[in-house]
């Protein structure tokens, strides 16, 4: 989920995009039977997983970029294409050069510019763009935001992965109410993803709880707890670039260490010179509040 750079997008002068017709008839002239894509409620939401596949196919981009370049922009006609066994329909309205995929049972509109794909959210009235399997939106500050599973988060970079801050700006037109309501889903909070992409710490609620998960298809565990008050999660790899350690930053200057699994670390003991020659050992853990290292893992000083 590597953050993509603020691009110039010329989308952010262009409003809400005029409804694309849906054509009346499929590839050679059959019945279309395909519903709209939606998710939960009958909310719109964008292509993910599985229907993203023809987008990220790079002969299917190559050749609507092509086809895009060479268009007669006098023509406002629907033509079908079949790409790398996928149907699509491009269709050009005068501003924007629009491409269906149907697949399946569903099928989802997508405006190809500016070799990005585009989708406009009709809630939160964003034009997102898709970049590495994922949908992201540029504000007019070029502050980067990611769309995940119907909500906002800014993305900014973290030591040893990046951090997920909920966005809590409102729609401008609600999201269709669930008639049939299901319990309060979880407290949004902060989301640290290791560089990897193997762990997700979130840190919910008011005391600040972490709770790791692993973010395979199929979890070696359950969310596991970590710790409370915390206020910042960083990540340590080996020289494979493989997560082996998690710190958890936590409230009166202390932190925590633990395993790719959650397992507590201990901290080791740090042999000591003392005056006459000697050594000793001292421990470094939550008691810790006045630290020159501590503080430099906090400022980013320290390459832990």
């Amino acid at each position: 989920m590597p953050k993509p750079k603020p691009i110039d997008n010329g989308m952010g002068q262009h409003g809400a995009p005029g409804q694309i017709q849906h054509p009346t008839m499929g590839p050679n002239n059959k019945p279309i039977n395909q519903k709209p894509l939606v998710g939960n409620n009958n909310r719109i939401i964008p292509p993910g997983d599985s229907h993203l596949k023809p987008m990220m196919d790079r002969s299917v981009e190559d050749n609507i970029r092509r086809e895009n370049q060479g268009w007669n922009n006098n023509d406002r006609g629907y033509y079908w294409r079949n790409w790398g066994g996928f149907d699509m329909c491009h269709h050009f309205d005068g501003t924007f050069h629009w491409w269906g995929f149907y697949m399946a049972d569903v099928y989802f509109w997508s405006v190809y510019y500016n070799d990005y794909y585009w989708w406009y959210d009709p809630y939160w009235h964003r034009w997102c763009h898709l970049n590495n399997g994922s949908w992201w939106y540029q504000d007019p500050e070029n502050v980067i935001y990611i769309y995940r599973d119907g909500s906002y988060y800014q993305y900014n970079d973290a030591v040893g992965g990046v951090v997920l801050n909920p966005d809590t700006t409102p729609p401008v037109d609600p999201p269709p109410a669930d008639p049939t309501p299901a319990p309060a889903p979880a407290q949004q909070g902060q989301m640290y993803y290791s560089s990897d992409g193997s762990r997700m710490v979130q840190v919910v609620g008011d005391d600040k709880q972490a709770y790791l998960y692993d973010t395979a298809a199929t979890p070696a565990f359950d969310a596991k707890y970590l710790d409370s008050g915390v206020n910042d999660v960083r990540f340590k790899l080996d020289d494979q670039g493989a997560l082996a350690t998690i710190m958890t930053l936590t409230d009166g200057g202390g932190f925590d260490l633990f395993d790719k699994d959650g397992n507590t670390q201990n901290i080791q003991a740090v042999p000591q010179s003392l005056s006459d020659g000697s050594a000793t050992t001292s421990t470094v853990g939550k008691s810790l509040e006045k630290s020159a290292v501590l503080n430099g893992l906090k400022a980013g000083s320290v390459n832990w």
